[in-house]
């Protein structure tokens, strides 16, 4: 008989041969897992930095309007006149009492924010006192910017401001819808910049108006659509009608 190393099939020790085998492949394996979850990350998609703190609530004291969307301008954030876009703390449009619009209330949430936009997801609207001056928070009249073609995506903005991390791509497509659905405002950013852009002008029809549900199943899909750019205070609007937006 040989002297050399055989297998015992009932030792509970494993073969010399067999232990330098598994223990290489199982280090080889956590190595590549590493390098794996590393590529990964360092190649994803940026997901931008927008933040929804839920942790910290704010009252904004301002004027409220309903069109184009639900809308707070207000000197709340920094001290500058801010539009600040309303929405619940789902995915639908707030509840606010009609006798509030068009005039000055506190409203109170959590707020959304990326770069220089805001959005508040309301918990509750209050009559601003009877002396606060709403005179300068006024939306001003809208500044045509002229023609533009774009080539991009339809976003849904409460989830692009940080509410939903990413907030744009074939993987948001249904919640994107479903906010869309619920009266939630629409955004439009350019290829290349939905991943970490910090704006992206509101998508509204060629009257200035919010688009109906038949703009749903383009939303989050390549899309390129013919309008013109507005500004309305510090918010920057793209319009166009229906039929100019064309599924690439």
């Amino acid at each position: 008989m040989s002297k050399g190393e055989f297998f015992v099939g009932w030792s509970a020790e494993t073969h010399r041969a067999d232990r330098r085998f598994l223990l290489g492949a199982g280090l080889g394996l956590i190595a590549g897992g590493g390098v794996l979850g590393a590529s990964l990350a360092i190649n994803r998609p940026p997901i931008g930095d927008g933040i929804w703190d839920q942790g910290t609530p704010h009252t904004l004291r301002g004027i409220l309007s309903r069109a184009p969307y639900p809308i707070l301008r207000t000197r709340g954030l920094d001290g500058d006149v801010r539009t600040v876009f309303l929405a619940s703390s789902g995915k639908t449009a707030p509840e606010i009492d009609g006798r509030y619009f068009d005039h000055g209330a506190d409203v109170s949430g959590t707020l959304i924010t990326r770069g220089r936009n805001a959005m508040l997801a309301v918990a509750d609207v209050q009559a601003a006192p009877s002396g606060f001056d709403t005179a300068d928070l006024a939306a001003p009249a809208a500044v045509d910017r002229g023609p533009v073609m774009l080539v991009g995506e339809v976003l849904d903005a409460k989830c692009w401001f940080g509410a939903m991390r990413p907030g744009y791509g074939k993987a948001h497509k249904a919640c994107a819808a479903l906010c869309a659905r619920g009266g939630l405002p629409l955004a439009f950013c350019q290829i290349g910049a939905c991943g970490d852009g910090l704006d992206a002008p509101l998508l509204l029809n060629e009257n200035g108006l919010a688009f109906g549900r038949a703009v749903l199943p383009l939303v989050a899909d390549p899309v390129m659509l013919q309008g013109r750019l507005a500004a309305v205070g510090d918010v920057l609007q793209v319009r166009a009608s229906f039929n100019s937006i064309r599924r690439l």
